[in-house]
């Protein structure tokens, strides 16, 4: 599967915006990978809030009907970063001797991956297997299976209001004005009225 990468002259990011359907996808193809390996879970085990969206297509996918979800949180502030992760949401039921399927929607630095797989382990789960809609080549952690490999800065449609308000403040201090913001923005797919209605430059 291969998806659109989209860049502006004039810096070195390049910007992924995956759809729905091709996020889906993804999750198909990772489903049927590890059905050819005839891997069997108890349970999916998500990462909040990135792994909600898709674990509900893996859930469908792979005929896997209990989920758990695990919160975890890096920082506490811009750039301050915990001495440690620390869990704002933990499992809510007991998963000892279970197989389980962990899954997020990316492996960008990694750590997260490498937290959870420690909190299951100190669970006593009997397995663990993960998994990922996208895989950066710079993480720590490389999942058991991931649907895309890239360098790109992945905007999915699920935080495009998020994304948009940090491309915007990044770009108007860069002296972009309010009509280039929004014509980069559209660029970057973002549907028309989303863009009116929140890309506004800060006073």
């Amino acid at each position: 599967m291969s998806l659109t990468l989209i860049k502006f002259s004039d810096e070195s990011t390049q910007y992924i915006t995956p759809t729905w359907d091709e996020m889906n996808q993804l999750a198909y193809q990772i489903a049927q990978k590890i059905r050819a390996d005839n891997k069997q879970f108890d349970r999916i085990v998500t990462l909040a809030k990135g792994g909600w969206p898709m674990t509900r297509s893996l859930v469908d996918f792979l005929n896997v009907n209990e989920v758990a979800s695990l919160g975890i949180k890096f920082y506490s502030g811009i750039n301050q970063r915990y001495q440690k992760p620390e869990i704002y949401q933990d499992f809510p039921v007991k998963m000892k001797g279970e197989s389980v399927l962990l899954f997020d929607d990316v492996a960008d630095t990694g750590h997260s991956f490498v937290f959870a797989k420690e909190h299951l382990q100190k669970n006593g789960v009997k397995s663990i297997t993960t998994a990922a809609l996208f895989h950066k080549p710079h993480s720590v952690f490389k999942p058991d299976y991931f649907g895309f490999s890239t360098n790109a800065w992945i905007i999915f449609p699920y935080e495009a209001i998020e994304a948009m308000t940090f491309l915007t403040k990044k770009w108007q201090v860069k002296g972009f004005t309010l009509t280039q913001i929004q014509s980069r923005l559209l660029k970057l797919n973002t549907p028309p009225a989303w863009v009116k209605e929140y890309a506004n430059l800060n006073k």
